[in-house]
């Protein structure tokens, strides 16, 4: 199984305003989606799509809470999240002009969530990884989870089974903190890698090092995304490049989070590391395609993974 671990889950509400204008009215023209998000529910949607098991943890609260369980329930994306006192957020994305696929984003920080609250999730989470293959921790951390929080919980589910493959794709302080704890894979873009560092990356040859510095640390895998442009992918032996082909996107919102369910789903199937990664990247490609609120097309990812360029280069 792969489990998921999703800290600020989200109901994510996505409306088309063809005109939108800062600091004027706005009229919605329609609700494009209403889904149930977060990272690590993005990422099971996609585990799901690919025939996989899959279980979304994680908190939830409120009456945005229930509501984000039953979406999840008409997904059939199976479930076990810690409930908290707190409400579950709901974020905005503001499609303005289909045309030029302009996007404006509104994100909620999340409820702020108690000692105990932290404590019965770490507790939940014992017993869910010894049946995990594959355990991926995503997204931000709401008021109250610390900023070591990843780091805790990876050294958690470490301890609890060796051989587990763990996953961590998060940003800032969270990522600084999580990497300490030496998971398996990390799936940073470039800007948050720039953030990491302290300093712009201004080429692939310094994006490269700043990866191989990592897998020195202790990272196995270290994958940067680039949004449209070229997917790498550095682990102790290897340093790849994956170029996707050109699509024209319409919702960009949970396409890295499509590529991070790619290769949990890689992994899961002992796929070699390029068939792995052509996983990923397809799967990053359709959901900026299509949008999450639309069922992946296995014949369409598969037709996507062999236009995908790969090339190797030297460390």
């Amino acid at each position: 199984m792969i489990l998921t671990v999703t800290l600020n889950t989200v109901l994510d509400r996505v409306v088309e305003i063809p005109n939108f204008k800062p600091g004027k009215v706005n009229r919605i023209k329609r609700e494009r989606a209403r889904i149930a998000g977060g990272k690590g529910v993005n990422v099971s949607r996609v585990v799901k799509s690919l025939g996989e098991d899959t279980l979304c943890t994680g908190w939830l609260g409120g009456i945005v809470g229930e509501e984000i369980k039953r979406r999840l329930e008409e997904e059939g994306i199976p479930q076990d999240f810690v409930s908290i006192k707190g409400e579950s957020r709901v974020n905005w994305t503001i499609l303005s002009c289909l045309d030029e696929r302009k996007q404006t984003h509104l994100v909620d920080v999340g409820p702020k969530v108690s000692t105990q609250e932290v404590k019965s999730l770490k507790e939940k989470l014992v017993k869910l990884v010894k049946k995990s293959a594959v355990v991926v921790f995503s997204g931000s951390v709401p008021p109250g989870g610390g900023e070591r929080i990843y780091y805790s919980l990876l050294n958690l589910v470490h301890r609890e089974k060796e051989n587990i493959i763990s996953i961590l794709d998060t940003a800032g302080v969270y990522l600084r903190e999580g990497i300490r704890a030496q998971p398996f894979m990390i799936k940073p873009n470039r800007e948050e890698l720039e953030e990491l560092k302290g300093e712009k990356l201004i080429s692939q040859n310094i994006l490269l090092k700043e990866a191989y510095s990592l897998i020195r640390g202790g990272i196995s895998l270290v994958v940067i995304s680039q949004g449209k442009r070229e997917v790498i992918v550095v682990s102790k032996k290897r340093a790849l490049i994956f170029s996707p082909p050109f699509i024209n996107p319409l919702n960009t919102v949970g396409a890295g989070d499509a590529l991070v369910g790619g290769f949990a789903v890689g992994f899961k199937r002992g796929m070699d590391i390029v068939r792995t990664s052509c996983l990923g990247v397809a799967c990053g490609i359709v959901s900026a395609e299509k949008g999450r609120e639309t069922p992946f097309i296995p014949s369409r990812i598969i037709d996507l993974s062999n236009q995908i360029r790969v090339k190797e280069v030297k460390l």
